[in-house]
């Protein structure tokens, strides 16, 4: 089988919505299928991997973080979409490139798959100088169409198909968990000790860590809010905050604010090899974003034996099992603090959650995974 990924953000990119087609593909790949990508260009960046078709784009900072944008017009891909005879075309986003996947399904006559991997109506606030409310609607109303002319719509959550239907999607809509490599997480890289000396964490000291982009949308102000208070309960303490960001400078005057600096660790970007270390010399994941289809960082987390404190947002719901392999709590700095004090207090509780995450994390295997999107894909062609 031959598919076309349309993606508006990919490697050298590391989101959770890129992690998860790079998954999938390699999943199809191992499954003897093959994955054909179409992506925007990156300054700089020239792919490793085949078949990887790359859009020219434009390069625009905010907030001191550079993204790009994928400029469809300037790359016209009908020929070598049409040269592929693709028999499925997954769309990630619906626009831009998305709507580029939508052109060719349709006039190639190829089934069209959307996965709704993020809750666009949280990010409203990317459109500038349009009222909140506006932008809302707009985003409401056009990622509903999409969906609607869509063969299928792949929802990360039962959360998530509950949001689709109640804006107005009449498609077809399975809902199917990304997978991640549960076996690179949970294979002890034994530099535990390293890293923790690394980034002076010492033997006795607690840490949390948090993985994710440092934006607005992700809620990492309410993570140093509740560590603020955290520290002052706990002493030895520490916070890791993995990432980058629009909003990074933010945090870092806030942690110089609440006089913290020395015990909130800013790593910055980095590679898979050492966000899989820095969780195994972690103690506990924390993670608050509200805006979340799935949060396949809590994934990450759980793979490594990490037990996460998490505010219960839709996604993460179906992630976390409350009180079993982690703790859900309310967007309350209070409650969410506590939460994280008794996972720290308690040894024994935070074995059993420990324990538990290993295994309950297996449920989210790449195989596991690409089997139920094959299948989807089958019964559409």
């Amino acid at each position: 089988m031959k598919v076309g990924m349309f993606i508006n953000y990919y490697i050298p990119s590391k989101g959770g919505m890129e992690t998860s087609v790079i998954n999938l593909c390699k999943g199809l790949v191992q499954a003897g299928h093959e994955p054909f990508v179409f992506a925007p260009k990156y300054p700089n960046y020239v792919d490793s991997e085949k078949n990887v078709y790359r859009y020219e784009s434009i390069r625009f900072n905010y907030g001191g973080y550079f993204y790009v944008i994928p400029v469809p017009f300037l790359s016209n891909m009908r020929e070598t979409v049409k040269s592929l005879n693709l028999d499925i075309i997954h769309s990630h986003q619906p626009y831009s490139l998305g709507d580029e996947a939508m052109k060719y399904a349709r006039s190639f006559n190829i089934p069209l798959v959307f996965t709704y991997h993020i809750k666009y109506e949280d990010y409203s606030h990317y459109i500038p100088l349009v009222p909140k409310s506006l932008a809302q609607s707009f985003i409401r109303k056009t990622t509903t169409g999409y969906s609607n002319k869509s063969d299928a719509v792949i929802a990360p959550s039962s959360a998530i198909k509950k949001l689709l239907i109640d804006n107005g999607v009449n498609s077809r809509i399975e809902v199917i968990p990304s997978g991640i490599n549960i076996d690179e997480f949970a294979k002890d890289t034994g530099r535990r000790q390293e890293i923790r000396n690394k980034y002076k964490i010492g033997p006795d000291d607690v840490a949390l860590i948090t993985a994710c982009r440092i934006t607005e949308e992700k809620n990492v102000k309410f993570l140093v809010e509740s560590f603020n208070k955290i520290k002052k309960k706990c002493a030895n303490a520490k916070f890791i905050i993995v990432g980058d960001g629009a909003v990074k400078k933010d945090l870092e005057r806030m942690v110089k604010d609440f006089g913290i600096e020395k015990d909130v660790i800013f790593t910055g970007l980095v590679g898979k090899e050492e966000i899989i270390s820095l969780y195994q010399a972690s103690d506990i994941f924390v993670f608050a974003s509200l805006t979340e289809t799935q949060g396949l960082v809590a994934v990450e987390a759980m793979s490594a034996g990490i037990p996460a404190v998490a505010v219960k947002a839709s996604g993460i719901e179906d992630m976390i099992m409350n009180g079993e392999d982690g703790i859900l709590t309310s967007n309350d700095v209070d409650e969410f603090s506590s939460a994280a004090m008794k996972v720290i207090n308690d040894r024994d509780l935070r074995k059993k959650l420990s324990d538990r995450a290993r295994i309950n994390s297996k449920k989210f295997t790449i195989e596991l995974w690409t089997e139920k999107i094959v299948k989807l894909y089958n019964s559409l062609i």
